[in-house]
């Protein structure tokens, strides 16, 4: 991350500022710590998707994340409140599926970010018409979960969640994209690992994150499973 010159904080006190979360893979739970230079690159990042995505300000968008999940989300969250999009966040399951529908019915959201297959599972055992509750929204969604808003004709983002960070690949595909400054993306033995390359302040060295796929020469993730 480059400071902006009136910025009077220097890049050791910005590591300095962190805190503790936890990290959640197939076999194993890892605690790790985020530093403010952490969460201001990604949430850096998160606004360049946002913008991409044609999020307006104003407008009200839906944010779905876990508990666990808050120190990926926070930058999300940032990004949403620097570009003054008013925004409301519920859990990725079913058992708070009740609000996501609540706030989909009562709002016309621009945008839904991080919508599970659980969660649209649970939509469509409420009687929802996925189209009508979502079809004027600009979707992001787990891989299960764009397979079922595809096959009701809609045309979401994928989220592709891999271990402490998101890739999102365009409904017209060509591969998920994360911030290649912060990480690097392999596939060694046709499964994704996650290398950081800033100056974090967790390092991650080739994280195992139970995602099979294959990467293309530019760094993108395809065909990820």
């Amino acid at each position: 991350m480059t400071l902006q010159t009136h910025d009077p904080r220097t890049p050791g006190e910005l590591a300095s500022r962190w805190a503790v979360a936890l990290l959640r893979l197939p076999g194993a739970t890892h605690p790790f710590t985020v530093s403010l230079r952490d969460i201001e690159a990604d949430t850096a990042w998160a606004r360049r998707v946002f913008e991409h995505m044609g999020l307006q300000r104003g407008q009200p968008a839906h944010l779905i994340g876990a508990g666990f999940d808050y120190a990926i989300l926070w930058p999300y969250e940032n990004a949403l409140i620097g570009l003054g999009v008013p925004f409301g966040v519920a859990e990725p399951v079913a058992i708070d599926a009740p609000r996501t529908d609540m706030l989909l019915r009562r709002l016309r959201m621009q945008a839904v970010i991080g919508l599970t297959g659980e969660i649209v599972a649970a939509l469509l055992a409420l009687g929802r018409d996925l189209r009508a509750l979502l079809g004027h929204s600009t979707l992001a969604a787990l891989p299960d979960a764009a397979a079922v808003l595809r096959d009701a004709g809609l045309k979401p983002w994928t989220l592709l969640p891999l271990g402490p960070l998101w890739a999102f690949e365009p409904p017209e595909g060509g591969g998920a994209d994360y911030d290649r400054s912060e990480w690097r993306v392999e596939s060694i033995d046709g499964e994704l690992v996650v290398t950081s390359v800033a100056e974090r302040a967790t390092p991650w060295q080739q994280l195992r994150t139970g995602v099979r796929g294959i990467i293309a020469a530019d760094g993108r993730v395809l065909h990820a499973s």
